[in-house]
């Protein structure tokens, strides 16, 4: 997936358009960002699942529903 930078907000963050179409926008901090990164400039972003992670805060959120419920683990 490709963004485009469109522009940086005084509260910190930066605006990101759906590229080439830009017609879905969505803000990110803009420590996130490139240091030298400028309006205009194109980035490859991903997603990578982390399963891991995943399955260890099922398992705490579990155990915390149980505990609030009183059940035994």
């Amino acid at each position: 997936m490709r963004v485009q930078l469109d522009r940086f907000e005084d509260n910190g963050m930066a605006v990101l358009l759906l590229y080439p179409h830009g017609r879905k926008c969505f803000d990110v901090p803009r420590e996130l960002l490139p240091e030298d990164a400028r309006a205009g400039d194109v980035f490859e972003v991903g997603f990578a699942r982390d399963r891991r992670e995943t399955e260890r805060m099922a398992a705490e959120n579990e155990s915390l529903l149980d505990e609030l419920l009183g059940r035994d683990g």
